[in-house]
């Protein structure tokens, strides 16, 4: 009985760091892209995003450091929208998927004038469905930096 006893208690203290683990592996800091909406402004790091890949020119940043507009930051939403509104279309290829974010976003380019290059940021296979393909067209200064004000909001 109390080796039992015992074993039962190592089994719910294995348990415990399971689920603690979990949390601490899937609370990471920051907003998800996918949340950010027009006129949200962030610290945007690619060099030291974890999941980049250095064979490709495509970057996977899943969440970044929301600021103030007012406050100096190096990245500003300047467009949102949806590939995918009717839920009915297959997650695209990334060229034909970066070709349709790339028209749209050339829409954003009289919003943010000549100082400023537009980046896509594509929806990931996981939200194509979830978030009805939801992209971003983000504003950055060229050669990089950082700027203050917002783009959008007047």
């Amino acid at each position: 009985m109390r080796w039992a006893l015992g074993v039962s208690a190592i089994v719910v203290a294995i348990i415990a760091i399971a689920v603690v683990a979990f949390v601490a592996v899937t609370s990471s800091p920051g907003t998800a892209l996918v949340d950010l909406e027009l006129g949200d402004c962030f610290e945007l790091s690619i060099d030291s995003a974890p999941d980049r890949d250095e064979r490709s020119t495509i970057q996977v940043v899943e969440r970044v450091d929301v600021v103030e507009c007012s406050s100096v930051h190096e990245a500003e939403v300047v467009l949102v929208g949806e590939l995918n509104a009717g839920g009915d279309r297959e997650y695209p290829t990334d060229a034909s998927m970066f070709e349709e974010i790339d028209r749209r976003c050339a829409e954003a380019t009289d919003t943010v004038g000549d100082r400023f290059g537009i980046l896509p940021f594509a929806p990931s296979e996981e939200s194509w469905g979830r978030r009805n393909g939801r992209f971003h067209c983000v504003a950055i200064p060229f050669g990089g930096g950082t700027t203050t004000g917002s783009l959008v909001d007047g």
